[in-house]
């Protein structure tokens, strides 16, 4: 965690002032989000490589379950039920949602980076914010029930939000607690389903669609992550956007319920029963 720590805000951010001095050949939103994506390059590295060397293990399974295996199927739907539900939603509370008109040659050049440097940017916030803490928090074993999982979910809401405050969507908006509480509920959701799911493969993929979707489908004005999206909103960190996080969440909660990947204790009580 420290050795992230200082590769995501120390080396990180110095690295991208170098890097954004030799990008003269890329489009300015390109540069912009290559750049703040490096700090998170270093970062993902950082877990990596202490992943192998100091914790003896790798990624996939500090992202995985008590049974010690990456549930590939499980993310792979939960990332696809995220994106259509978010291809359904986001037109419904987005106001002045509008066609950018971007030549096919200027997408083309923007999607290979975002596609290669957004997964990174979120495997490493799941890690980071959600997964090594849970495991330092409960040792070897996830809780077992709501309860338990309390303190967790309090503690990684906060500490998901916490960097994010300094934000665009934050601080430039007309009524800051609104972003702020769509962070609290997206980092404490996050962080009950992994644990109702014995795992962080929902929410991992769920992160990694959410940053596509912006970033190749439908950004916003003012957004932290400026890209050459498909459309533009007008609007982020609405009311309709906080109910937006919840309803996803408890679309991809019953989900998992349905599909049995609920810990017996996080199930309702009918549920146990059968």
């Amino acid at each position: 965690m420290v050795l992230a720590l200082m590769m995501w805000l120390v080396f990180g951010p110095v690295l991208a002032f170098i890097a954004m001095d030799h990008m003269e050949g890329f489009s300015e939103s390109l540069s912009m989000y290559i750049g703040i994506h490096i700090p998170y390059i270093m970062m993902f590295l950082a877990l990596l490589l202490g992943a192998e060397f100091i914790l003896k293990t790798n990624l996939r399974t500090l992202l995985s379950g008590s049974g010690g295996k990456f549930r590939w199927a499980f993310a792979m739907q939960s990332g696809l039920l995220y994106t259509v539900f978010m291809v359904i939603a986001t037109p419904a509370v987005s106001g002045g949602m509008r066609w950018n008109g971007i030549a096919f040659s200027s997408y083309l050049t923007a999607f290979i980076p975002v596609i290669i440097l957004t997964p990174m940017q979120a495997i490493s916030e799941e890690l980071f914010f959600r997964a090594i803490p849970a495991r330092i928090f409960y040792r070897d074993k996830l809780p077992s029930s709501p309860l338990a999982s309390l303190p967790i979910v309090i503690i990684s809401s906060a500490f998901f939000t916490f960097p994010h405050l300094w934000n665009r969507e934050v601080t430039a908006a007309s009524h800051m607690i609104l972003p702020i509480l769509c962070y609290l509920s997206w980092g404490g959701l996050a962080m009950f389903l992994s644990l109702a799911t014995d795992g962080f493969e929902a929410s991992t993929a769920m992160h990694v669609a959410n940053n596509l979707f912006i970033a190749l489908l439908v950004n916003y004005e003012g957004s932290s992550m400026p890209t050459e999206a498909l459309f533009t909103a007008s609007n982020a960190g609405s009311t309709a956007t906080l109910i937006e996080t919840f309803l996803v969440f408890l679309l991809l909660y019953l989900f998992a319920l349905k599909n049995g990947k609920c810990l017996p204790r996080f199930r309702p009580k009918q549920q146990k029963q059968l």
